[in-house]
């Protein structure tokens, strides 16, 4: 919204933005059990296993909630003014339902459940999109706030410049050479290329699920665990105050932003 990118540039981003929370957490939860189980031997096995339940839970309970929900809307079963404590109700159910079958599944659940709501023929989420809006604005800054309570400004000191070292290499290396790799194919020229390189802001999930892990490794014994959530915040601020400073000025100098919306409107019959 602030980059005011072209339309090539801001339909995949906003993709991104949509399905890299969900697929992030779920090779988490991937990394995690193979951590875990590498002393057991059978580390590959268990990381698949866990992987595919993960898919099997979170797109079963995804599929389900969005075409249950979507059939209500569809029907008129529900007046307008129930839609969004409905939407919320069946995302808490598909949630917690998904976890109960197969744990961290839940938020790829409710991604799926949204992506086919929002692409089923007759079904008008326009209003519930504006709701859930509102909603995401008040509930992701109090969870920052409550996550970044729990940070010991002498660890992040203590971690030196190496984080910096990190940051720039996400920054500059595995952000660009990941979007040359996806891009390969496409008919997107270098300047936009160029732009999705260089956006690339870590968010809420990232703070969230580096917090739960961390917590469970530091209960299984691993050693330096504590770090992960410093480190983590480390790069959340540091994509998001050097992105966000920048992201603006490069898109006017590549050429691939949309022009200030002025105009005329003219009204008659």
């Amino acid at each position: 919204r602030v980059v005011r990118a072209k339309a090539s540039i801001a339909n995949i981003l906003r993709w991104e933005g949509i399905v890299i929370d969900p697929l992030g957490a779920l090779l988490a939860v991937v990394v995690f059990s193979f951590i875990v189980s590498h002393d057991a031997g059978d580390a590959w096995s268990t990381s698949l296993i866990t992987f595919a339940l993960v898919m099997l839970s979170g797109i079963g309970f995804g599929v389900a909630g969005g075409w249950g929900l979507g059939q209500v809307l569809r029907r008129h079963l529900l007046p307008e003014y129930l839609h969004s404590l409905a939407a919320i109700a069946v995302v808490f159910a598909m949630f917690i339902g998904a976890n109960l079958l197969m744990h961290e599944s839940g938020l790829l659940a409710v991604t799926i459940m949204g992506i086919w709501l929002a692409n089923m023929p007759g079904v008008n989420v326009r209003h519930i999109l504006h709701f859930k809006e509102n909603l995401s604005v008040m509930l992701i800054s109090g969870l920052f706030i409550i996550l970044s309570a729990r940070l010991d400004l002498n660890a992040i000191i203590a971690m030196g410049p190496a984080t910096l070292l990190l940051l720039l290499i996400i920054q500059l290396v595995a952000r660009p050479l990941s979007v040359w790799a996806s891009t390969l194919g496409s008919d997107l020229n270098w300047r936009e290329r160029t732009l999705l390189g260089w956006i690339a802001p870590r968010g809420i999930v990232a703070a969230a699920v580096s917090a739960i892990f961390a917590e469970r490794m530091t209960q299984a014994g691993f050693a330096q665990a504590e770090l992960l959530v410093p480190l983590t915040f480390l790069v959340i601020i540091g994509t998001v105050v050097l992105q966000s400073a920048t992201a603006r000025p490069l898109a006017k100098l590549l050429g691939v932003s949309e022009p200030v919306p002025n105009g005329f409107l003219i009204v008659g019959a």
